[in-house]
């Protein structure tokens, strides 16, 4: 339990910028759309930077081994609360042009920004590659089924541009270096550090940034909403803890605690800008993304040190 201390420490650092991203925007310090230039920020250059960082890495089999058991916790994780949610809306029965968002924040968390964040906060570059991998199916079902939720019965959304995104190349290229022998040049993988790096405090910045772009007033009657809370609820506990049977099987204890930690983020904020493009209630979706961003900071240090009770007892 050495670690939990200095992980609170770091994790409230982390919240810490996403204040101040917040407050900047309330004040107009930040103006409108900048939570679209840090999108395009991270999205583009950053993030896949540190991806690509965080998956230069020699050949080995035992990097491939860990590959199949976090494809496999992601598989398992995303189809159980793909179902659990789907059922759950459906006797829920919310509004129509609610439907979408309530099932989409359930299944999809904020695993590409805070995700990594959060793992290369603990375990540094092990911590990006552990993600990256368990990430690799996510991306794939962020980019299809999630897009399905939202545009099954639209005819805006262009299929052939689904899977050409930074995330999913960037994802792709890693998985290429992951299987090459060697290693990028030093300056090279320097140069990815460097550029990588800056996503931990930009994601923490965009998501106080989109909490100040919400009304105080709109964003206090959704916060009211019990569909929402119960959201966050499968979210941040209830899926995560899908995961910990594997605590059964010999995983080192990195590879696990991301996969679980993972699991828990918040709702990701892709959800609320999937429903804006389709026409449904965005500012719903938001909301749902801001309590779970919210919660999430009692949350995930919970998960960190039930990981750490658990793996103490094996």
């Amino acid at each position: 339990m050495t670690d939990f201390v200095p992980f609170i420490l770091e994790l409230s650092l982390l919240y810490s910028i996403a204040f101040l991203g917040y407050i900047l925007r309330k004040k107009e310090v930040l103006p409108q759309g900048s939570e679209k230039i840090l999108t395009a920020i991270i999205l583009n250059v950053t993030l896949p930077a540190l991806i690509l960082y965080g998956m230069d890495v020699p050949f080995s089999v035992e990097n491939v081994k860990q590959f199949a058991w976090l494809s496999l916790m992601s598989v398992f994780v995303l189809t159980a609360s793909s179902i659990i949610s789907w059922w759950t809306v459906k006797q829920l029965r919310p509004e129509k042009e609610q439907k979408n968002a309530l099932e989409g924040i359930m299944i999809f968390g904020n695993q590409g920004f805070l995700g990594i964040a959060v793992s290369f906060l603990l375990f540094g570059k092990e911590g990006v590659f552990f993600v990256t991998l368990f990430n690799f199916v996510y991306l794939l079902f962020i980019w299809t089924y999630a897009i399905y939720l939202f545009a099954r019965n639209s005819e805006i959304v262009q299929w052939h541009r689904v899977f050409i995104n930074p995330g999913v190349t960037s994802t792709l290229a890693g998985f290429v270096l992951m299987i090459l022998p060697g290693t990028l040049p030093i300056v090279v993988s320097n140069t990815l550090e460097l550029t990588g790096k800056p996503t931990v405090p930009l994601s923490m910045l965009l998501i106080g940034v989109l909490l100040g772009s919400m009304s105080s007033d709109k964003l206090e009657g959704y916060l009211m909403n019990k569909h929402l809370w119960l959201a966050s609820f499968y979210k941040l506990l209830l899926f995560p803890f899908l995961l910990f049977p594997f605590a059964l099987f010999p995983l080192p204890f990195q590879l696990f605690a991301a996969a679980i930690l993972t699991a828990g983020m918040p709702s990701a904020p892709t959800i609320s800008m999937y429903a804006q493009t389709y026409n449904e209630d965005a500012s719903f979706a938001a909301a749902g993304v801001a309590l779970s961003t919210i919660l999430s900071f009692l949350t995930i240090p919970a998960l960190y040190g039930l990981v750490l009770v658990i793996s103490s007892f094996s």
